[in-house]
């Protein structure tokens, strides 16, 4: 009897050390021997046992039982994260659980275009499907009570790409894309050009909204914002169609008319003097800098030339003359 209980100790000691072999060379095996890379998401609060049936399902893993064993023998259950994560089936196992334990996350890029309004703004960033939503709609007072922003929060994101993990939440990244605004006037507004007529970095705003909206041609800005900041000097009224436009909300039906510049919109700017209330739209970094550092121009005038650019002129002369040349001819 001892004889034979000593032949099946080493019975089973050849097995698990058979075994243990398999499972060892099957580690350092390809996880599958159908050469793809794609992207697994993890969700939040996923058990191990979850996140086998997910590679399994997605063909990720040929052997699934080979991948648990290998986390349960290596102890990283608890070292696996939420997120998406990319993946290479040429990888072995081992190397298919380093990863998930220590690469970052998918980074997905969120584009705020300049020149789009606050709703615009909203309305990309609640449509994302990586992004998780947490304000009920595109409500922009909402988001002026989490931007912490006394009256209107319209302009007050700076338009960029930005690169998002899945599951960022709305709000976060209206908090990221507005501190980075408010980080960028924090560090120019102090090396802004000497004279300028603005008493605080939000008017800055404010007018770098409007030269983008009012920019064609990249290298014309601060030659607009020369235009806005001599007309504001001189107490000139603005006279900008985009502010008008702004102003008119829904019920601007593409062009406008005489009527709409007698508009009582405190936006008008053909009849209010100075800066409108708040910014027009998302105003670009390059903007921004235009209006702290404009052209050394006494232009007050500009028309456009059909091309996307503007002649500029300094006397009201020169610039009915511009018109006529270049609105007028046909």
């Amino acid at each position: 009897m001892l004889r034979q209980g000593v032949v099946w100790i080493a019975m089973a000691g050849m097995i698990m050390t058979g075994m243990y072999q398999w499972f060892f060379s099957m580690s350092l095996s390809p996880i599958s021997q159908t050469p793809k890379q794609m992207v697994i998401s993890i969700p939040s609060g996923a058990t191990l046992g979850t996140v086998i049936r997910q590679l399994d399902a997605a063909g990720v893993v040929d052997y699934p039982l080979v991948f648990n064993a290998l986390v349960r023998f290596s102890k990283m259950e608890h070292k696996l994260r939420a997120g998406d994560y990319k993946v290479d089936t040429t990888w072995t196992y081992q190397e298919l659980l380093t990863h998930l334990v220590n690469d970052p996350e998918v980074q997905y890029p969120v584009t705020l275009i300049e020149g789009m309004t606050l709703a615009q703004a909203m309305k990309v960033v609640q449509t994302n499907e990586k992004i998780k939503r947490d304000f009920a709609d595109a409500d922009t007072r909402e988001l002026t009570k989490l931007l912490a922003i006394p009256d209107n929060a319209e302009g007050m994101l700076l338009p960029d790409t930005y690169f998002i993990h899945a599951r960022t939440t709305e709000s976060s990244f209206y908090k990221r894309a507005n501190h980075a605004l408010t980080e960028m006037l924090e560090r120019e507004w102090p090396k802004r050009a000497e004279g300028l007529p603005f008493k605080n970095a939000y008017e800055v705003v404010i007018a770098a909204s409007i030269v983008e909206k009012e920019t064609g041609v990249a290298s014309e800005r601060a030659m607009i914002a020369a235009a806005i900041v001599q007309r504001l000097k001189k107490g000139i009224p603005l006279q900008m169609d985009p502010t008008v436009i702004y102003g008119l909300g829904s019920r601007f039906d593409g062009n406008i008319h005489k009527k709409d510049l007698a508009d009582p919109s405190p936006y008008n700017t053909y009849m209010h003097k100075g800066l409108p209330p708040t910014p027009i739209a998302l105003a670009s970094a390059e903007s921004i800098y235009a209006v702290l550092h404009p052209a050394n121009s006494e232009a007050i005038y500009f028309v456009a030339k059909g091309d996307g650019s503007h002649q500029f002129s300094v006397t009201l002369e020169e610039h009915n003359a511009a018109v006529r040349k270049y609105q007028l001819k046909k």
